[in-house]
């Protein structure tokens, strides 16, 4: 099975490259909790810890989502957990990367398989009392897969996997399994973990896991426990002679995994080294690799001094001891950088594997000096890479990445590099090409073009044809710009009139020069521009170029959803001895009987009976339903959405819950009871609107 996009958000790396970089250069990404965070609990704080813990490997903006993007109201978005919110985000992005199109209909056939165990928003949301309709699927864990196969269009397998620590890398064994037995035809991969409450950390505090300092040091003799991480990643996977048939840049191959579990040991914390040994070996032979074929493995390398002597003690024993003298196995721990994401551990360590396959090194482990007594390296046959010394693999030693989790679950997987890249086999367009940047919004479209003119381009190795074909391949948006070029400084200065506020970006002399086509490139995108078509664009690119991976995907918008939160735990109030009745809102009685809030509101009905034209009825009408909609989808705050009275309430984001709720309000503002037909036979607000004018027409003009 091959990958062919990756999509990451981790401790200090907003994507893959920085996510690569950090790892080169010996980032340490674990720091405090960020301000906001943890300061409210789900219950009361515990007698112990006396001191709370505070380090971790955290995400910036976790309550940050572009809700508009998925077409998802505020109000759904402010009651869904924000795991959900940040799955969506990265499948669409892994999308983007694979150069897939997310909405083609070739892709109807994908599964999508999620490894997840936290429940923190689902504990917050139901301890705030603040319960909504839409908290319903918006708390539920099935709705990690749910959301993204709902968004997509997928008819595959969609699944979360909940093994504890190895859930996201049971997800990929998952995953491969469905695809072998044609469940699928493709698979988007992921493993999502965020640290939301104190009490958590806790309970995993007073369990004994914690380093005090908040360091993991996987192998090493200081090795006291691991900090706490969080994140998300996903990778899409697709059979590896589908992948070449279709084009697919391939970061590396999966060839076999397998999984199990440590029933019978002497705990139920307590891993066992045979059981580990026995799953790595179940994994060669899935992959068809010999012991001393693998060069590296990614442990589960959590830095306790229970558990990392047993891995050592597996690894020697099914890896380490089939190797030449002199030849160690290399062994090494994403955990040292970001933290231990628990459920998404495994699909972080894979996306590490994945990254040091495709650029051909091994990236470092923090924090290690020396093994203790307990943890023989030597004698394993075992050598950690560290920091200082450039590490690369054979061209034919495969990579193994491991996960562990706490239920005995113990998950490996087999990688290998990827195939030698095929010669172009179609003709590859001479003179320009065109780029086609698209977004939601046309800020979205200048912030793109700004990742892209920051982008450090692999120029040895792709052209900017290949970029103009891996860019058709996304999918359209409202707002398009498209810049015309034949190298990469064209194409970069065509970039920069792009952020400057431009749509169309042609070199100053580019038909001036009179070479051929070079006018129906400009035309080809000019088209796009304004019609955001890219059939034409990729019939002109031809056939022979090839996807170019990691190049800046969509920049979603940064609006905030915190969602509900508890109150703060304190002791409630004594009782008064008899409750007072509600008091109901003031308010007085007209002469001709109708009610006014002494706030100065009047009733919708008031204003519409005065109003004499009936034009201007007809606004008000329409306007109390933009209002009472907006209400009902949560879309009141500072700054609405703009109401387009012609779209459908579908369009608009209502469900069919919604507009009971909206049928209730109209009721209580004007005592007309519409049918609920109605609001599905005048599916728009202009619709509704008439209808509803004429009712008021009929019984109270």
């Amino acid at each position: 099975m091959a990958v062919i996009g990756l999509s990451c958000r981790l401790p200090g790396a907003r994507d893959p490259g920085e996510f690569w970089r950090n790892l080169l250069s010996a980032t340490d990404s674990v720091g405090t909790a960020p301000p906001g965070r943890w300061a409210d609990r789900a219950g009361p704080a515990p007698a112990e810890p006396q001191v709370p813990v505070r380090h971790g490997g955290f995400l910036e903006g976790v309550d940050d989502f572009d809700a508009r993007f998925f077409g998802i109201v505020r109000r759904e978005a402010e009651h869904m957990d924000p795991q959900q919110r940040l799955l969506l985000e990265l499948a669409w992005q892994a999308l983007e990367d694979a150069a897939v199109p997310a909405h083609d209909r070739r892709v109807a056939r994908w599964g999508v398989y999620v490894g997840a165990s936290a429940d923190d928003f689902r504990m917050r949301y139901f301890a705030s009392g603040c319960l909504d309709r839409t908290g319903h699927l918006g708390s539920s864990r099935a709705l990690l897969a749910g959301r993204i196969s709902h968004h997509l269009g997928l008819r595959g397998p969609s699944e979360v996997v909940d093994t504890g620590q190895s859930s996201s890398l049971c997800a990929v064994h998952r995953a491969v399994a469905g695809l072998r037995l044609g469940e699928c035809d493709a698979a988007l991969v992921a493993g999502v973990n965020l640290n939301l409450l104190p009490d958590v950390t806790d309970q995993v505090h007073l369990w004994g896991g914690l380093s005090p300092d908040g360091r993991c040091r996987a192998l090493d003799e200081r090795a006291d426990g691991y900090v706490r991480g969080e994140g998300g990643g996903v990778v899409v996977l697709k059979p590896l002679h589908a992948a070449v048939r279709d084009g697919d840049h391939v970061y590396c191959v999966v060839r076999g995994s397998a999984t199990n579990n440590d029933g019978g040991r002497a705990g139920l914390g307590v891993p066992s080294a045979e059981a580990q040994r026995e799953v790595i070996e179940a994994a060669h032979r899935a992959a068809g690799v010999t012991d001393a074929s693998v060069g590296y493995v990614e442990l589960h390398g959590t830095g306790t001094p229970v558990g990392d002597p047993v891995e050592a003690e597996a690894l020697g024993a099914a890896i380490g001891r089939h190797r030449p003298p002199g030849a160690p196995l290399l062994v090494g721990s994403v955990k040292s950088n970001i933290g231990h994401l628990e459920a998404a551990a495994g699909i972080a360590g894979l996306i590490k594997a994945c990254l040091a396959l495709h650029h051909g090194r091994l990236p470092p482990t923090l924090h290690h000096r020396r093994s203790s007594r307990n943890v023989p390296l030597a004698d394993l046959n075992l050598r950690v890479v560290v920091p200082g010394r450039e590490e690369r693999l054979g061209a034919e030693e495969a990579v193994g990445v491991s996960s562990f989790g706490m239920g005995g679950t113990n998950v490996h997987v087999v990688l290998a590099g990827p195939p030698p890249a095929a010669p172009p086999a179609g003709r590859v367009p001479a003179g320009g090409t065109v780029w086609c940047l698209a977004g939601r919004t046309r800020d979205a479209v200048r912030a793109l073009a700004r990742a892209f003119l920051d982008h450090p381009f692999p120029v040895e190795r792709h052209t900017v044809h290949d970029v103009a074909w891996s860019l058709a391949q996304r999918a359209g948006g409202e707002h398009r710009a498209a810049m015309v070029g034949g190298g990469w400084d064209e194409m970069r200065d065509g970039l920069r009139k792009i952020v400057a506020g431009h749509d169309l970006a042609i070199p100053g002399d580019w038909l001036r020069a009179g070479e051929d086509g070079r006018a129906a490139w400009v035309a080809v995108a000019a088209a796009y521009a304004a019609y955001g078509d890219t059939a034409e664009v990729a019939r002109r690119l031809g056939t022979g170029l090839r996807k170019v991976p990691g190049l800046p995907t969509y920049p979603f918008a940064r609006d905030t959803f915190r969602g509900p939160w508890p109150a703060r735990i304190a002791a409630p109030p004594p009782a008064p001895a008899s409750a007072p009745a509600p008091v109901p809102p003031p308010e007085e009685v007209r002469e001709d009987g109708e009610k006014v809030r002494e706030d100065g509101a009047r009733p919708l009905l008031d204003d519409w009976e005065r109003a004499a034209d009936p034009a201007e009825r007809l606004w008000l009408v329409r306007s109390f339903l933009v209002g009472a909609l907006l209400d009902v989808l949560g879309e009141t705050g500072d700054e609405p959405p703009d109401v387009d009275a012609d779209s459908t309430f579908e369009d608009l984001g209502a469900d069919s819950m919604s507009l009971l709720e909206l049928q209730d309000r109209v009721k209580a503002a004007t005592a007309v009871e519409l049918p609920e037909s109605a609001l599905f036979d005048h599916p728009t607000i202009n619709d509704l609107a008439a209808r509803l004018n004429t009712e008021l027409e009929a019984f109270r003009g």
